[in-house]
């Protein structure tokens, strides 16, 4: 696992800061454990703070009738969480859980605060993360709204992928479903399909694309 150090480079809201600035965040930074399942926060809750990921994966999630789960963002070591309602006062607008045991680093509102007013250069770093959130909720309603579950789950599973051909999905169905707005039946179906149209191999949660133009 990176140490607190190395992850903070990796920030993009602290990207470019020398070294003893970081440091001298990490003071301010407390550390807090969250076991699989488990609430960092819940919506309607006032803001707790700037939420660092360290090690492991938390995701962003809103609640239906009926308590079916919609996955709003996965974010893993080196990315921040929890901006807006530091910015604009107001309560949580989502929950946030673990998807499996991790790490997080928690700054104080008031200290968030303190280091956007002293560093322009973090408030318009804070700006564009916003921004980028924003770009990718966008995408996420355009997904929803106008492709089908194939499309959905094929573009996830390139983005998992990146550039390789073999990956971990560490994800369940289950989980699949909730981010991709649909049920674990048919996530379970569609893999089906992409298996036997030769799209892809599974091994246990090891997926290997053999043909990105059949997904």
């Amino acid at each position: 696992m990176a140490g607190k150090l190395d992850v903070l480079r990796t920030v993009a809201i602290f990207a470019g800061l020398p070294d003893a600035k970081l440091e001298a965040i990490l003071t301010h930074l407390h550390e807090k454990t969250f076991l699989k399942g488990e609430n960092l926060w819940v919506e309607g809750e006032p803001s707790k703070g700037l939420w660092v990921v360290w090690k492991g994966t938390v995701k962003i999630y809103k609640l239906g009738e009926g308590g079916r789960e919609q996955i709003l963002a996965m974010e893993g070591p080196g990315r921040t969480v929890a901006e807006l309602p530091l910015l604009d006062g107001l309560p949580y607008p989502a929950s946030c859980a673990a998807m499996e045991d991790a790490i997080v680093l928690n700054m104080p509102p008031s200290t968030f605060h303190r280091l956007v007013e002293s560093e322009p250069a973090i408030a318009r770093a804070v700006i564009g993360s916003l921004a980028m959130r924003l770009r990718r909720m966008v995408a996420l309603v355009q997904e929803l709204s106008l492709k089908a579950v194939r499309e959905r789950l094929a573009g996830l599973l390139l983005e998992l992928a990146e550039e390789n051909d073999t990956f971990e999905l560490h994800w369940n169905n289950q989980e699949i479903a909730a981010r991709l707005g649909t049920v674990r039946e048919i996530v379970s179906r569609t893999f089906s399909r992409m298996i036997h149209e030769g799209a892809i191999e599974m091994n246990g949660r090891q997926v290997r694309i053999l043909d990105r133009a059949r997904l």
